[in-house]
């Protein structure tokens, strides 16, 4: 079978995030399968560097970029691309690398990590609750509230290059990755009353971990030998991640459990155990990933509250790759990655509600569930298995299935 040469294209953001990591580790996948990878990479901190007069262009450069799109053809002729797989294209590199590929008759596809072609913000989530206006009743309702970072005037270039694209008809020649089938029906909304891309060219492929080393992680069998079975808590402490509804459901419970992480709830949170005696409910702080999951490894489960949808659920799948169940909030993209009674329990946005699935949980197999959560992981998120999702995905790009 034949190993396509792919060109990743990726605008990385001014403050370093997951979709760095993703777009690095899938370039490095595809390396270690035999693909030539070819990456072409803007950075947004070269806009700290701009003068007053580069900058105010900007808003025409990240419409389209006539630097993105003559570099894109010519690495294309030179290098004999099959695929472009494009990641992010905000600020730098604009909408104009879909342009490129289509003019040289290849096959472009973007992985969608947020939600911005139907929501200016990305993320579906205004003045604390979940918000769909812009995707149901259109891209004005962003300009009107100054959804993106609060401000009008950058609302509004976001707003106009969307609907600029959306007009040219350039993304029914895309192809899109959607990270879970929430983000997939999520992207459809496109389609409300016009059709903007085809629902052909829409796959399903979530983001992976790698398999963690078990050296010097807590087992199983310690946990039993220990006495004290916990549940975990990781991330912020804060309102938007349900931290303050967890604490009293497990308040309620009796049970043990870890947070770790820190936020601004965090002082509210430690007032609230110290004043009710809540010595099973401990704070661990801030740790590093390595330690965080150390703990992650020896839990009954991992517990999520996430009040908006999420781009993804990495805490998910960590968890999954540790043979530990989940109980979340059955809401969203974290709430699509658990499976109710196979990896783990799902429960509604309240206290009584999760008070109920930490029972429902405890009276569930815990060794089965947590060979569910690692046979998921092993399909669908390990390195291997998403190498093959992606690679059936380029097949069908390219016709070679």
């Amino acid at each position: 079978m034949k190993k396509q040469t792919i060109l990743i294209v990726h605008n990385r953001y001014l403050i370093p995030g997951g979709e760095d990591v993703v777009a690095e580790n899938e370039a490095a996948l595809l390396k270690s399968h035999g693909h030539k990878v070819l990456s072409y990479i803007r950075d947004n901190k070269e806009i700290t560097e701009y003068g007053k007069g580069k900058k105010l262009l900007l808003s025409v450069t990240m419409l389209f970029s006539w630097k993105t799109y003559f570099d894109i053809r010519r690495i294309i002729r030179e290098e004999g691309v099959d695929v472009v797989h494009v990641h992010n294209t905000l600020h730098l590199v604009s909408p104009s690398v879909f342009y490129a590929a289509v003019a040289e008759g290849v096959p472009v596809v973007q992985t969608m990590h947020n939600f911005r072609m139907l929501c200016p913000a990305g993320t579906f989530f205004r003045r604390g609750k979940i918000c769909e206006n812009c995707a149901r009743q259109g891209l004005e309702c962003a300009v009107k509230n100054s959804c993106y970072r609060n401000s009008f005037l950058q609302t509004l270039a976001v707003t106009g290059m969307t609907q600029f694209h959306r007009m040219t008809g350039i993304w029914k020649k895309v192809h899109f990755i959607a990270l879970t089938e929430f983000n997939k029906e999520k992207l459809l909304m496109l389609n409300r009353g016009c059709k903007r891309i085809d629902p052909e060219k829409v796959y399903v492929k979530p983001n992976f971990t790698k398999e963690p080393d078990e050296k010097g992680e807590i087992t199983s069998s310690e946990l039993a030998v220990s006495g004290k079975p916990y549940y975990v808590v990781i991330g912020r402490i804060e309102r938007l991640k349900g931290s303050a509804m967890i604490a009293k459901a497990f308040a309620r419970t009796r049970k043990r459990v870890i947070f770790i992480g820190s936020g601004e709830q965090e002082g509210t949170l430690c007032c609230y155990i110290s004043r009710n005696h809540l010595q099973r409910i401990e704070l661990a702080g801030q740790l590093s990933h390595d330690e965080a999951m150390r703990i992650l490894s020896g839990a009954q489960a991992l517990v999520t509250a996430s009040q908006w949808y999420e781009t993804f659920g990495m805490g998910v799948i960590e968890a999954y790759a540790r043979k530990v169940p989940v109980i979340a909030l059955d809401q969203g993209n974290i709430g699509n990655l658990v499976i109710d009674g196979v990896t783990g329990k799902k429960f509604k946005n309240n206290v009584d509600s999760l008070n109920r699935a930490i029972a429902a949980f405890e009276k569930l197999d815990r060794k089965q569930l947590g060979e569910n959560a690692y046979k998921e992981y092993l399909e669908k998120y390990s390195a291997e298995g998403n190498y093959r999702i992606l690679k059936e995905i380029y097949d069908r790009m390219t016709g070679e299935n």
